[in-house]
C-alpha cells in the first residue's frame, strides 16, 4: 500500500476512535435524548457522521466513471490545506449540514452506531480500491469549503468526526459521567 494511503488509514482510525470514546462518555440511557431542543441527540449526530461517510464512498463511485477533466490550477484550489483543515475542526462557528446529510432521527442509537461503523468500513473499502489518479485528479464541490479532490474528501471525513467528537464531549459534559 502507498504510504500515503496507512496515513490516511490511519488518521481515519484515530479520529473515530477519539469521537467513539466521547459517545462512551455519555450515559447510554442518554444517548437518543437531545440535550436542547435545538441540537441533535448523540444518537443523531451518530447517524450524521455516517451519513457523511456513506455519501463519500458514492462520491468515489460516481466520480471513478467519469473522465478527469480538472485543470491543474483547479487540483490545486481542491487540496485541503491548513486553514480549510481548521475551519472543518472549529466548533466555534456553527455550520448548518445540508438536508441531504442531516440525520432522519428515527434509529435507535444501537442502530446509528452499527450504521456508523458499517458506512465507515464501506468508505475505507472504496478508498482503498480507487484508482490513486482519480483519487487526486478528480474533484467534488463540498457545500461549505468548496471542491475538493476525492483524497481530500476522505481526509475531511476524519477531520468531521474531531468536529463532532467536540460537540459529544459538549453532550457528555453536559449529562455528566455515564
Amino acid at each position: 500500500m502507498r504510504p500515503e494511503t496507512e496515513e490516511l488509514l490511519s488518521l481515519l482510525d484515530r479520529e473515530r476512535d477519539a469521537f467513539l470514546a466521547q459517545v462512551a462518555r455519555v450515559p447510554a440511557a442518554r444517548l437518543g435524548e437531545r440535550p436542547s431542543p435545538d441540537a441533535w441527540s448523540v444518537a443523531e449526530v451518530v447517524e450524521h457522521v455516517a451519513r457523511i461517510d456513506r455519501g463519500v464512498g458514492k462520491i468515489v463511485a460516481l466520480r471513478s466513471a467519469e473522465p478527469l477533466t480538472a485543470t491543474a490550477e483547479e487540483l490545486a484550489a481542491a487540496r485541503l490545506t491548513p486553514e480549510r483543515i481548521a475551519f472543518l475542526r472549529d466548533r466555534t462557528q456553527r455550520v448548518e449540514a445540508p438536508e441531504r446529510v442531516r440525520p432522519k432521527g428515527t434509529l435507535t442509537p444501537d442502530d446509528a452506531l452499527a450504521q456508523l461503523a458499517s458506512a465507515r468500513e464501506e468508505m475505507k473499502h472504496a478508498y482503498r480500491t480507487a484508482d490513486p489518479a482519480v483519487l487526486d485528479g478528480a474533484i467534488w464541490p463540498h457545500p461549505i469549503i468548496g471542491p475538493v479532490t476525492l483524497r481530500g474528501w476522505f481526509e475531511l471525513t476524519a477531520h468531521h468526526d474531531a468536529r463532532h467528537a467536540g460537540q459529544i464531549a459538549e453532550i457528555a459534559d453536559a449529562f455528566g459521567p455515564a
